[in-house]
């Protein structure tokens, strides 16, 4: 096996650059790292640009596994030293493997448009409205993709879906959920409101529990950042405001348990159906 031992190669300075969110934005690429990750990738038929693995990845059967498979499914796999992984990766740990994978970003219309085969679902839409914390709207991605949402809509604001955090965070979810990103939100709900969806609102204090809306028809459910919630254009444009009841001291939840019970209301009530 030959190891790629200079940081100046293209390839390891493409990965190295994708650390920063503005080379991400500007070449429309992102870093994805670690055997998990990989996996995932691998089995949702994502498109890889190009994966660097060090000789760690062959110190467990799963991480020979997982380049035997890439390298089977046609992949470009290049292997690097231990030392170039430790300068590509984003962890205190390097995971011995990373790949660069091409974004995949909707516009909104194009997820109002969605077909769901072999489902009679209604569409259901989770808006993150300025979520800024990569670890909540991590989360918020791999439950939406778990109680069988249709996409996922990130404000103006949100945080960068590519974060590190955020991917590692959303588990695979990346791979399967697709994300419209850096929507403004007064468009956002013109368009939501012309494609007849219910747009549903978590709001502290509402005086709809969110378990007495009906989350059956089309609808776009939305949760906001804890600082400044959703933002007035879609609280306007709301069609219910829910709150979840809290019975102890405490102003409100973190966005990510809000947007799963929502979520996850919503499966309920359609599966009861």
């Amino acid at each position: 096996m030959t190891l790629i031992t200079s940081p100046t190669n293209r390839y390891v300075k493409l990965a190295r650059s994708l650390q920063e969110r503005s080379w991400r934005a500007k070449k429309g690429l992102y870093l994805i790292e670690g055997v998990h990750l990989l996996e995932a990738a691998l089995q949702a038929g994502a498109s890889l640009e190009v994966i660097l693995y060090s000789p760690r990845i062959f110190t467990t059967p799963r991480g020979e596994k997982l380049v035997a498979g890439l390298q089977r499914a046609g992949c470009h796999c290049l292997a690097v030293t231990e030392e170039i992984m430790a300068g590509i990766s984003t962890t205190m740990t390097p995971p011995g493997i990373v790949a660069v994978v091409p974004m995949q970003e909707k516009k909104p219309a194009d997820l109002l448009a969605v077909a769901r085969p072999q489902s009679t679902s209604p569409l259901l839409l989770i808006i993150a409205a300025g979520i800024q914390d990569p670890g909540n709207l991590g989360t918020i991605w791999r439950t939406a993709l778990g109680a069988g949402a249709t996409g996922l809509i990130l404000t103006r604001g949100c945080v960068d879906p590519y974060n590190p955090k955020v991917v590692r965070a959303a588990m695979g979810a990346t791979f399967r959920l697709p994300v419209a990103v850096g929507v403004e939100p007064s468009r956002l709900a013109r368009e939501l409101r012309e494609a007849g969806l219910k747009l549903v609102i978590a709001d502290v204090g509402a005086p709809l529990t969110f378990w007495q809306a009906d989350l059956r028809p089309p609808l776009a459910l939305v949760v906001g950042s804890e600082n400044h919630g959703p933002g007035p254009e879609l609280l306007a444009a709301a069609t219910d405001r829910v709150g979840i009841p809290l019975v102890g001291p405490v102003d409100s939840l973190n966005a990510a348990v809000a947007a799963a019970l929502l979520l996850y209301e919503a499966l309920r009530q359609r599966q009861k159906v």
